[in-house]
């Protein structure tokens, strides 16, 4: 067994895909990460947040001598700078439909009652060693998003919410040792 590396520093970006999530166990790598969920640029890094959630128990004296998970929460967060409105679509409750007759692509917004579309989130960078660190996480859109047309490129700021859809399961990372 290798001894982990202490003076390892991650740097750098990677691929951000998205694929809706149907049922059961999370598909294998190479169904997740092809080019048609690769959601193109981004910009602006991916962040992934994790907050527990604690009940602590204090005596008598106002100490605290015990902590208890009560629940946990995880989102993801990246700002995807490539124009895809079948993208934004997994981001909303918006139907995206393509007339290719009419030369056209839409995204039509009001859809109150609908929820939101269930997401397989990945993310994935290539370390020096060209060993790759995977994120991998269930997710729901639900925080909207904007669009500024503005003297800059445009980037969609999408923030994904994990939600438990697999018995046990919010998110993993997942490190390749080579070995």
């Amino acid at each position: 067994m290798a001894e982990a590396k202490k003076d390892e520093i991650i740097f750098g970006a990677g691929e951000v895909y998205i694929t809706e999530y149907t049922e059961g166990a999370i598909p294998e790598h190479n169904l997740i990460e092809t080019e048609e969920n690769n959601v193109g640029h981004c910009q602006g890094g991916f962040t992934v947040e994790y907050k527990p959630e604690t009940y602590e128990v204090k005596n008598q004296y106002g100490k605290t001598v015990r902590k208890f998970l009560k629940g946990e929460d995880i989102s993801a967060k990246t700002g995807v700078l490539s124009w895809d409105l079948k993208r934004l679509a997994e981001l909303s409750t918006a139907k995206f439909t393509e007339d290719k007759s009419k030369h056209n692509k839409k995204l039509t917004f009001g859809g109150s009652g609908k929820s939101f579309k269930t997401v397989i989130l990945r993310f994935v960078h290539i370390k020096e060693d060209g060993k790759k660190l995977r994120f991998t996480m269930i997710g729901q859109a639900g925080n909207g998003f904007s669009i500024e047309f503005a003297d800059k490129e445009l980037v969609i700021d999408a923030e994904i919410q994990a939600i438990e859809k697999v018995k046990n399961f919010l998110a993993e990372i997942e490190e390749e040792t080579g070995e």
